[in-house]
């Protein structure tokens, strides 16, 4: 970091001036120094204090600088060390060849160089995690208020969430990334994958640590220490436990998120990161005999660095804040190294609109795994791969996949793949292909095949690939598809996940009006819609959080989101309607006259399909196809491409509120239009316009009486295309309008 001319002229003024050593001029050159300083942390002052100049001394070419601990909190590296020294000196000596020493309270901030910052990062002997043991939990979570006699939250609800809860979807990915790689995560608090009920008629994992750790059995002199304040029991449990694991753990780390505040919608909080140089008795050293400030300014570093790096290459304004030593039990009490990550602020706007975006929360989960891998291995440290993103199948039962690159990682590319083959409802089996990215399997006519695909290299395993599927009936060719088949190609378009869409104009700001966020699978964050958009309604207490404030009507609940098994469900539907069918992932799809229908899922995919879907898609339609497909994002697709291929055009974006669906000549189906936990749900249902002969709506938003869905016929009476304007997912009864809308394709 380096401090503007502007500024560096000015100061040397200021010390030439004062070197007249008057005391006035004195008093005002190390006011003007700690400027300056402060001017060099890159610190907001509105969370961080100035720097203050204790202390000036000079005698000849040696100047010694005494500050406030507020430079403790700066990530030194040799080089901007030797920079602020060389502009210290120019300042009170007119040239950079002083010797300069800088002490931050009782510290010289030599003394606070980390080993990654210096570049010496052991070489390690183990690529993954195997045989580690981390200790890893999510901040708060609900607690009973013997005062008020009741469960509340231990933190604010703003845009949408509450710490207590968001925190856990970061932990769940960052302890399934450790778990991958071969760690044993110890938790003190309920996973998601929990489904026990407590006390308070939430799911287990919206409780505090307290309550966990007492039903199952662990001392009370854990989790039983302030009386009747289960506040401060449930903080100080945590690393309490830590200290009374049986097994040897290699690090603690406490997840977190801050309320600190910006004051408007633009600037970024960025990521702080706690640790503690003394434990409770005073005591300097770890269990292991390691210096406790050392190590965890360490490990703090190795957290900091990686997450701030890697969300840079999402939000180039994220900030870096303080490599903060503090007094807090989570960083203080634990035996092992240990530290507080506050990853963003839940409470400043600008961050949530990071922060709310599951793709986002992905990079900064994953940063932290690298991080916890670096630290620990070093540079023998192998990232596990990316997940595979692209598979298909085929009618001979040949499975091709694609391996997804890692910009951040090139290293991460995957040696080997895990393939997963399950039969109708039956146990997965497992085959490992070390060579290629394709496998032949035997597809049985009558049973139903779903699989998925895992990445591995030397550093673990990644997450799982999409699911597809494919049945044959029992009268197929054993040789697979004919010209005049009755298969089925399911076209999986649908992998996108996002955030919610914002506003913001001088008065009011935040989150859209029914604008919601398609999750990556399931969630637990969501607790209920804002209420308060007005920007001068300001926090008073977590019962009255002012502006950002949200319901709490979905706390507790999970929200289905984008489960990446759309084959597979659409699949079943197919079985039971006796019809063949294979499947793909759109960047796989082979899309041409063999098969008798093609079903293109979009879901609430946002971006319009690609360029050669689209290609293929029209081709297979002019030579006769059948395709059915539902979006709720028509207003992405290309209008003359809708008109040409679809004879539709769209006209309105939530075209319905009640989301009630008439089918005509059949029956009414309801849409999930809120988060939910039973299956997806849309909020943009869009209305359809037929056009030209042959065209017609077969379905009506039953409130608007507007277009749901355009089905055409051509010329020689033969039903070609049906279009949704929402995803089919999102009905109620998903099995009775999909049976439906093939039979409506499909009938002579």
């Amino acid at each position: 970091m380096r401090i503007s001319k502007t500024i560096s002229k000015y100061i040397v003024l200021a010390f030439l001036s004062s070197v007249l050593c008057t005391p006035a001029y004195a008093t005002i050159g190390m006011r003007e120094l700690g400027d300056s300083l402060t001017a060099f942390t890159g610190f907001s002052r509105v969370w961080s204090p100035p720097v203050r100049v204790k202390n000036l001394r000079v005698n000849g070419k040696n100047i010694t600088v005494r500050t406030n601990t507020t430079l403790h909190d700066v990530r030194w590296t040799p080089q901007n060390i030797k920079d602020l020294k060389q502009q210290v000196s120019r300042w009170v000596l007119g040239h950079p060849n002083g010797k300069v020493t800088i002490y931050t309270g009782k510290t010289d901030i030599d003394e606070l160089v980390t080993d990654l910052a210096k570049g010496t990062i052991p070489a390690g002997e183990q690529k993954d995690l195997t045989e580690r043991n981390i200790a890893l939990w999510p901040s708060h979570g609900l607690y009973y208020n013997a005062d008020r006699g009741e469960w509340i939250w231990q933190r604010a609800t703003l845009w949408t969430t509450v710490e207590d809860l968001y925190s856990q979807e970061y932990v769940k990915l960052i302890r399934r990334m450790l778990e991958n790689a071969g760690a044993t995560v110890h938790m003190p608090r309920a996973g998601l994958e929990n489904q026990e009920i407590g006390a308070s008629g939430l799911p287990r994992w919206a409780e505090g640590a307290r309550y966990w750790l007492k039903d199952k059995g662990i001392d009370p002199a854990i989790w039983d220490l302030y009386e009747g304040n289960e506040y401060k029991d449930d903080m100080k449990c945590r690393p309490l436990w830590v200290n009374e694991l049986g097994a040897p753990m290699d690090l603690c780390l406490a997840f977190h998120t801050d309320g600190q505040d910006s004051g408007d919608d633009s600037t970024i909080i960025g990521t702080l990161v706690i640790y503690t140089a003394r434990d409770d008795d005073g005591n300097h050293v770890l269990r292991d005999g390691r210096n406790r400030e050392k190590t965890n300014r360490n490990f703090a570093d190795y957290i900091q660095t990686q997450v701030t790096k890697d969300l840079k290459t999402l939000a180039p304004e994220w900030t870096r804040r303080q490599l903060k030593e503090a007094n807090y039990c989570e960083s203080r009490v634990p035996v092992v190294p240990s530290i507080i990550l506050e990853l963003l602020s839940h409470k400043n706007m600008a961050d949530m609109r990071y922060g709310l975006d599951p793709k986002f929360r992905f990079a900064a989960a994953r940063a932290v795994y690298k991080g916890i891998l670096r630290y620990l291995n070093g540079k023998a440290a192998v990232v596990q791969p990316l997940p595979v993103e692209q598979l298909a199948i085929d009618a001979k039962g040949l499975l091709r996949w694609l391996p997804k690159e890692d910009p951040l990682e090139p290293e991460a590319a995957p040696t080997y793949y895990m393939v997963y083959i399950q039969q109708n409802e039956g146990e997965w089996d497992v085959q490992q292909v070390n060579k290629g990215c394709q496998l032949q399997t035997s597809l049985q006519p009558g049973i139903r095949y779903n699989y998925y695909v895992v990445a591995g290299n030397d550093g673990g395993l990644s997450f799982p690939s999409p699911m597809i599927s494919a049945y044959l009936t029992s009268n197929s060719p054993k040789d697979g598809l004919t010209s005049n088949s009755e298969t089925v190609l399911i076209v999986d378009a649908f992998d996108d996940v996002y955030g919610v869409e914002w506003f913001a104009d001088s008065t009011y700001a935040g989150i859209v009006p029914g604008s919601y966020a398609c999750e990556d699978g399931f969630s637990c964050a969501y607790i209920g819609a804002q209420w308060d958009y007005r920007r001068a309604n300001e926090w008073i207490n977590d019962d009255n959080c002012g502006w950002g404030s949200c319901y709490r009507d979905h706390a507790g609940q999970m929200t289905v989101g984008n489960t990446h098994n759309w084959s597979a469900i659409h699949g079943k539907a197919l079985q039971a309607l006796k019809l063949s069918y294979v499947s793909a992932t759109e960047g796989l799809a082979r899309i041409d006259t063999t098969y008798a229908l093609v079903d293109v899922v979009c879901g609430r995919q946002r971006q319009p399909l690609a360029d050669p879907t689209r290609a293929q898609l029209a081709s297979y339609i002019h030579q006769g196809g059948k395709v059915l497909m539902s979006s709720d994002h028509l207003s992405a697709v290309d209008p003359a491409w809708l008109r040409a291929n679809f004879h539709a055009s769209y006209y309105a974006k939530q075209a319905t509120r009640s989301g009630r669906i008439g089918i005509l000549g059949h029956r009414s189906y309801q849409l999930f239009t809120e988060p939910n936990e039973e299956q997806l749900f849309t909020c943009t249902s869009e209305g359809l316009n037929p056009e030209g002969t042959g065209a017609k709506r077969t379905a009506l938003y039953m409130d608007m009486r507007c277009g749901a869905a355009v089905g055409y016929t051509n010329a020689q009476g033969e039903r070609t295309t049906l279009l949704y304007g929402f995803p089919l997912e999102a009905v109620r009864n998903f099995e009775s309008i999909y049976k439906h809308s093939i039979e409506w394709l499909l009938a002579k």
